[in-house]
């Protein structure tokens, strides 16, 4: 027989992409938090309430994403660019 679990342990994609960008000092999406829970690299637990996917707060909590190599590409604007 399962434990019941307390709804107040999940929350929304918005919620969990909040918590994870000040635990990781930068901007984490929502829809990157649906993939991560799609992914089996990682086990969140999530709940169906209507339309709605919610996602275990722990599990969010203790999920690592590393930060990818990306070379930073400075924008040029009109300002910058002397003719």
């Amino acid at each position: 027989m399962k434990k019941k679990e307390d709804i107040h342990d999940y929350c929304t994609a918005g919620d969990a992409a909040q918590v994870l960008s000040e635990k990781l000092g930068r901007p984490i999406l929502p829809n990157y938090i649906c993939k991560m829970a799609k992914s089996r690299k990682r086990v969140i637990r999530t709940v169906r309430i209507g339309r709605n996917l919610l996602y275990h707060r722990f599990d969010i909590a203790d999920s690592l994403i590393k930060k990818k190599n990306t070379l930073h590409v400075e924008q040029v604007t009109a300002s910058t660019v002397s003719l």
